[in-house]
């Protein structure tokens, strides 16, 4: 964050050097890869026509008023167009970037503001197959967790069986990918990952759920012999 923070200070000076006789500036947003964010412009932006937005991933010593965006759009893109008052833009590939917004009306008059983008890796998640999905009470069957992100991984496992309360149950430094685990439930269970950790961060809406349907067996019973 201090490095941001640094970027964004020399950013600012570098706009106002670069579009002297232009109100311009600069603030910093931090996202994950994957995410959509939504840009949008104040009160005086909204006033003005022909509002345009462009994306830089190379912004190091060109004239920003003049070199149009050059990022491409296999690391960032426009998913609905880059012109009006709020824009979303994807963010694909972690890095560091820059968003320019540019209000022309018919005085003329150009106004600039920047956005310096942090695009963080995405966070883990984690996706549940359970093997086979019915048995017999007693028998067991393989619950396979597959993760993303990067290993080790940390995780909490919650089992619903819907009449005692949910059981979660913590796993540390997992590095097998999928991992594992044998249950052998006495009743119908849920199962989901409820938080997952990797070095990138936490994620408490991390997976999908899984049942594990039980089939009760028959009860023993006393076998007479039939004589006619």
């Amino acid at each position: 964050m201090k490095a941001l923070k640094h970027i964004l200070r020399l950013l600012a000076v570098a706009v106002a050097l670069l579009l002297t006789g232009a109100y311009a500036s600069a603030q910093s947003v931090s996202v994950r890869a994957g995410d959509t964010f939504t840009f949008t412009v104040d009160v005086q932006f909204a006033e003005e026509e022909n509002i345009t937005y462009e994306i830089y991933d190379d912004y190091a010593g060109i004239n920003l008023a003049v070199v149009p965006g050059n990022c491409p759009a296999t690391s960032a893109f426009f998913p609905a167009g880059n012109s009006g008052s709020s824009v979303d833009i994807t963010w694909l590939v972690p890095g560091m970037y820059l968003v320019k917004v540019e209000a022309v009306n018919n005085c003329p008059t150009n106004n600039m503001k920047f956005w310096l983008v942090e695009v963080l890796p995405p966070l883990p998640t984690s996706s549940l197959v359970v093997n086979p999905d019915e048995v017999c009470r007693g028998d067991e069957a393989d619950l396979l967790i597959t993760f993303t992100g990067e290993a080790p991984w940390s995780f909490e496992l919650e089992a619903d069986d819907g009449v005692n309360p949910p059981v979660v149950t913590s796993y540390t430094n997992i590095s097998a990918n999928p991992f594992v685990i044998q249950i052998s439930p006495t009743r119908t269970t849920t199962y989901t990952v409820i938080k997952v950790t990797d070095v990138n961060g936490t994620n408490t809406d991390p997976s999908n759920s899984v049942t594990l349907t039980v089939k009760s067996r028959p009860d023993g019973s006393t076998i007479y012999q039939y004589e006619p």
